[in-house]
């Protein structure tokens, strides 16, 4: 549930679509805290969105509110927070995420899929005074490299010439650098411990930097 001590759940804007039965797909979330009309909008892009919609939220989303109620950008709260995704699938782990990009892929809509998530994440990023880079890895023997890095690849190219000044990563407690072993910038979920925001710029997202 949210915590509705925190979250203005009224307010909750959510972008979402149903393919076939079982398959659903959200391009975005946005959810307002309470009693905050002013302060600074933040845009969040995580792997995969696991379960939280308009009426009920997620463990990484909790942590996000959590986090982000706290946080202070030269002295201003945050107004909200917007979360999008490399891949828009609901599922809860990466092995269901593979099966219903499967799914989409052998209806002939995948492609469609990934191409609005691309475009409905540039407007729900506009704007934002943050953005913060938060993906991850799939498990190993999930999704496999080459089509979770293409769009990867595609939202860097999206966003770095917009927001090359405006890129964050989660800096977690006990990590010893930025990045995790892979190069990729940290996912809030699981047992990360979120300390705080670490800026970085495009040629580091590559290890140039």
């Amino acid at each position: 549930m949210y915590d509705l001590t925190k979250v203005n759940q009224p307010e909750i804007v959510i972008d979402k679509e149903t393919f076939m039965e079982n398959v659903n797909v959200r391009y975005s979330l946005t959810v307002p805290f309470l009693n905050r009309r002013d302060g600074v909008s933040v845009g969040i892009i995580l792997m995969n969105p696991s379960g939280a919609d308009k009426d009920k939220s997620d463990g990484t989303i909790n942590k996000l509110i959590d986090f982000f109620y706290n946080y202070r950008v030269d002295g201003h709260q945050i107004r909200d927070i917007s979360i999008c995704n490399v891949l828009p699938v609901y599922a809860s782990n990466t092995t269901t995420a593979l099966e219903n990009i499967r799914t989409l892929n052998e209806a002939k809509v995948l492609e469609r899929v990934q191409r609005l998530n691309k475009a409905k994440l540039a407007i729900t990023m506009k704007d934002k005074k943050l953005i913060i880079l938060g993906w991850g890895k799939p498990e190993v023997k999930t999704i496999p490299n080459l089509l979770y890095y293409k769009e990867v690849l595609h939202i860097i190219d999206l966003l770095s010439p917009l927001y090359k000044d405006d890129l964050y990563v989660f800096e977690t407690k006990n990590a010893i650098r930025t990045f995790t072993e892979h190069g990729d910038p940290r996912h809030p979920g699981r047992a990360a411990n979120l300390k705080g925001l670490i800026k970085i710029s495009v040629s580091e997202l590559f290890g140039l930097g």
